[in-house]
This record gives C-alpha cells, structure tokens and sequence, in this order.
C-alpha cells in the first residue's frame, strides 16, 4: 500500500496549537482528494507526533516514487491548500 505520513510536533501556545489543529484538519481534507486526482491508491496520513517530518513508503516503481514526490513539492507550495 503507498503511503504518505506527515507529522508535526505539537504547539504549546494554545493559540498557535488551535491555529496548527485548523491546519491539519485543512490538510486532512484537501490532501488526499489532490492526491488522488493524480495517484490512485495513496493512503494519507496527518498527526501529532513527537517528531516532525514527512514518510513516503509503498511505491514499487522508484520512477512513480519521485514523480509523487516532485508533485508533492509542488502541491506544498501552493499556498491555497493552507487557508484555513
């Protein structure tokens, strides 16, 4: 199964925990439907972790792993995912 697994650590200023917890919620929404008009079959993952960083795993053909990677960098640059 291909999956992508971001975590984040958790803010302690409750302002900035309730503002990061609107984020992933917005990421858990939008991720996996612009994921899936390109890729099939990518599980996604967003969480509190107790370490940040971001997990690819799944993909057999390494050529489907960096065009999935490369479609996520420009995905993450495209600030309208983020509104909240």
């Amino acid at each position: 199964m291909k999956q992508l697994d971001i975590r984040f650590t958790k803010e302690r200023d409750r302002k900035k925990l309730e503002h990061q917890t609107a984020l992933i919620e917005r990421l858990q929404y939008i991720l996996p439907q612009r994921i899936a008009e390109k890729f099939d079959d990518v599980n996604v993952r967003i969480r509190f972790s107790s370490s940040s960083g971001a997990d690819i795993s799944g993909f057999k053909d390494p050529d489907e792993k960096k065009r999935f990677q490369a479609f996520l960098e420009d995905l993450w640059s495209d600030d309208s995912i983020l509104e909240v």
